[in-house]
């Protein structure tokens, strides 16, 4: 009769040579799965540990479980089947997917069947051949390029302007206009930015930073933690801009796609341009020899040139009903995609070239002011809400933008503004002199204004 229990040399009856330490899986593997490997006992410091690969290509990997041991042992003994183990052995092998943002868009988007559908997600399109289109990169410059340039201020209780290092060079080995570009890039292509606070105050406040790329961020949500090039950093060395919309690059990678594709299709058609004239033998009449028909064709072309008046032969046929250029270069459906990247991007068409409409601005102040309203404002808030934040600033401080220069009229409205300012108290002399860029001095202070003339009542008195 058959030993039931394993023998000196680590084997069961009836089965294949098992290692004594190997774990319970690899013992039951070597039984149930067919052809199954079994691998050797780590080391023995970490008893019944080890790694097995089966024909499935499943691998186990650590120390057995306990309820493993147990259910084995009493599967041995007892001879009934363990629920545990039962579906550990009938356990489909693991599945795996595919992350279409390790391809190039060329291999896992356009020209695939999950693309061609018009209701699926269209793939992510990366930075680099995204600002290849030139509405890309104009609404890049008109944006995050704009928004880079306004100083960034904090004003404290009273209103008033207070020095902050942080604000006026972020990084400090990068000008700030730069740190701020790139910032504002991120949350327009990305939707999130990334700073590292890099050194601290006395008081504890961050007073430089390090601009992180969002490729180098990884953000496991499920452990709320941030890892930045493959280690964790805590929160409080973490300043998280999000963005107000939906990242270019994801939302309006479809429509940034098909203005690629309509760039390579008319370039394509430019290298060969198929004629817009042409001559073709009349009814009844013999073809030329290739000789006289290239003769012909340059007596044609230079007569062009001098004359606007022409004489064909009888025996030619002239043809003026070729491909139209427009046609030919796609203008129409090259102007729509630019309508979708203005979309996606919050811009006026008539920002990117495109006419839509018939309305005009008085002048170059209301134009800016929209752009202001309706593009700049959502970045802006983003960026001093995130600012602002207590791991940023002290409480009672608020972060932004200083908008004067983009909001600058000619110079006769400007001055009428500081007077009618100056005159009710919106505004000192000094905030004048740092707007305009000019001395204190050279700002005077309206006089005070004479008093009122007492009742008669009170001057007979």
């Amino acid at each position: 009769m058959p030993s039931s229990t394993p023998s000196s040399t680590g084997t069961k009856a009836g089965s294949s040579s098992t290692p004594s330490n190997g774990c319970a899986a690899c013992r039951l593997g070597a039984g149930s799965v067919p052809g199954a490997r079994v691998c050797h006992a780590q080391a023995r410091d970490q008893k019944k540990s080890c790694a097995a690969r089966g024909a499935s290509g499943a691998a186990c990997v650590g120390p057995v479980p306990y309820v493993a041991r147990v259910g084995f042992l009493r599967e041995l003994f007892t001879g009934n089947a363990e629920p545990l183990l039962e579906l550990a052995r009938t356990a489909s092998a693991p599945a795996f997917a595919v992350d279409s943002e390790a391809y190039p868009p060329g291999l896992i988007g356009v020209g695939t069947t999950a693309y061609a559908d018009g209701a699926a997600l269209a793939p992510r399109i990366d930075r680099a051949r995204a600002i290849q289109v030139g509405a890309v990169k104009r609404a890049r410059d008109l944006i995050p390029g704009v928004l880079a340039t306004l100083p960034l201020e904090l004003f404290g209780a009273d209103k008033r302007p207070t020095p902050w290092p942080l604000f006026e060079q972020p990084e400090p080995n990068r000008p700030r206009s730069v740190t701020m570009a790139d910032t504002f890039e991120d949350m327009f292509f990305e939707r999130v930015a990334w700073w590292r606070v890099k050194a601290r105050a006395w008081n504890g406040w961050p007073t430089s930073v390090d601009y992180i790329r969002p490729g180098r961020v990884a953000v496991d949500e499920s452990r709320h933690t941030v890892h930045i090039d493959g280690r964790e950093v805590v929160d409080a060395d973490l300043i998280r801009f999000h963005g107000p919309t939906d990242g270019l690059l994801i939302a309006g990678g479809r429509a940034i796609r098909t203005c690629l594709l309509l760039d390579a299709a008319a370039a394509l058609r430019a290298d060969g341009v198929p004629p817009v004239e042409y001559f073709t033998p009349a009814d009844g009449a013999d073809p030329a020899d290739d000789d006289d028909v290239t003769a012909l064709l340059s007596q044609w072309q230079a007569a062009r040139r001098t004359r606007s008046a022409a004489y064909i032969p009888a025996a030619l046929k002239y043809n003026a009903d070729g491909v139209d250029p427009d046609k030919l270069q796609l203008n129409d459906a090259r102007q729509q995609a630019v309508l979708e990247i203005a979309r996606h991007a919050g811009i006026d068409p008539e920002d990117l070239g495109v006419s839509t409409t018939s309305r005009t601005y008085q002048n170059g102040f209301e134009r800016r002011k929209a752009l202001i309203d309706f593009t700049y404002a959502p970045y802006m808030v983003a960026a001093q809400d995130t600012l602002t934040m207590r791991n940023v600033t002290p409480r009672g401080y608020t972060a932004a933008f200083n908008i004067d220069g983009l909001l600058r009229a000619d110079p006769l409205a400007r001055f009428n503004a500081y007077k009618a300012g100056l005159e009710v108290g919106a505004i000192t002399p000094e905030r004048i002199a740092e707007i305009e860029g000019i001395p204190a001095a050279n700002v005077r202070a309206l006089p005070a204004a004479p008093a009122e003339p007492t009742t008669g009542t009170a001057r007979a008195e």
